[in-house]
């Protein structure tokens, strides 16, 4: 009987209260390689053993605070096989403590597009990126176009670079809650999902408000996301008018998110920079089209699933939007989103991972 493949999996960004981004990234790629039946998975934090139980039981709540009280409350941690592979899904915090050992790489803009974050967030990225990646026996990064730019900066991690694919996932029970509610009753609506942040260039949808396209047209655009850094330098440049046709939602429910996006005509993405795009793949798993920024990994999540803008001209944009208020465009690119969200699937995100522990 052949021996199992094990790895050791560093749950750290389950301990945040709020799930979004990475922590639901490790929750599916936790989810994918039990799937998979292919390995004995143990999990950590810090190099502390956390007990599997533990996390299931995190993994069905969605939410890190009963995990961050039952560690706190545990006086006595088992440290971790140093035999066994260990995977950070994102920041790496210990280096060359397992006999093999690999991170996930989300993006690079903190590297490339410093000005758009706040500093705490750009050296918590950069200060140890160089011996992360030294001490890797191979690193993830979540699209090729996060792959393209781990290179430019750090050529000596060629032959080490992988693609781990992320997919979309809702929980089953969601389209009976939803379909058991009473309508929205919002009109017209377009939704833009993300931390209100200057990398996610709301202010291009802000610049564009004024002009005719967009004060002809009765659609309006939901904001679904917590206030981030700059929110409100944003905030204080709406007039009333302006106003009216933009909803902040701040951070929702997974669920209210779902309702949002089903019963949105699209989803807008206009950020100058994405390692992924997650919110893209989600509207699409749900017939939506994305009307998209033409850059960084947008393009190869999305496809032919959209329509796409330079993300500097409010002029781009707006031609964009008003050819994607077309019924019959939104209903091209609503078949075309199915089909390419079945493209990223759990089986998708497993195997990387598999292949590594096996070579």
């Amino acid at each position: 009987m052949p021996t199992r493949l094990k790895l050791t999996i560093d749950i750290a960004p389950l301990f945040e209260p709020q799930w979004t981004g990475i922590p639901v990234f490790t929750r599916r790629l936790i989810e994918s390689l039990q799937r998979s039946r292919a390995m004995d998975l143990a999990f950590s934090y810090n190099l502390s053993a956390i007990p599997p139980a533990l996390v299931a039981q995190t993994l069905r709540a969605g939410t890190g605070i009963f995990l961050r009280t039952a560690f706190d409350r545990q006086h006595d941690h088992a440290i971790i096989d140093p035999a066994i592979p260990l995977l950070f899904p994102s920041v790496k915090t210990a280096f060359g403590v397992t006999r093999r050992e690999a991170s996930v790489v989300h993006d690079m803009s903190t590297l490339f597009m410093p000005e758009n974050h706040e500093p705490a967030n750009v050296a918590y990225h950069l200060d140890n990126l160089a011996a992360e990646l030294a001490s890797n026996d191979v690193t993830f990064c979540i699209s090729d176009a996060t792959a393209a730019s781990l290179a430019m900066a750090f050529p000596s991690t060629a032959g080490k670079r992988r693609t781990l694919y992320q997919f979309a996932d809702w929980p089953p029970e969601f389209p009976i809650m939803d379909h058991n509610l009473p309508a929205l009753g919002l009109g017209r609506y377009a939704v833009v999902v993300g931390t209100i942040e200057p990398r996610k260039n709301l202010s291009l949808l802000l610049d564009s408000l004024p002009l005719p396209e967009l004060t002809r047209t009765n659609l309006r655009f939901i904001v679904i996301g917590r206030k981030g850094w700059k929110v409100d330098e944003f905030m204080a440049g709406l007039t009333p008018a302006q106003r009216s046709k933009i909803i902040f939602s701040g951070f929702v429910s997974e669920f209210t998110k779902y309702r949002l996006i089903r019963h949105a005509e699209f989803l807008v993405f206009p950020s100058l920079y994405e390692g992924f795009g997650i919110p893209a793949l989600e509207a699409m798993s749900l017939g939506k089209p994305v009307l998209a920024a033409r850059t960084s990994s947008l393009p190869e999540v999305i496809g032919d699933a959209g329509l796409y803008f330079d993300p500097l001209s409010t002029t781009d944009f707006c031609s964009a939007l008003a050819e994607m208020e077309n019924p019959a465009r939104q209903a091209e690119f609503s078949l075309r989103a199915l089909k390419n969200a079945q493209a990223f699937n759990w089986r998708r995100m497993a195997q990387p991972v598999i292949d590594w522990l096996k070579s």
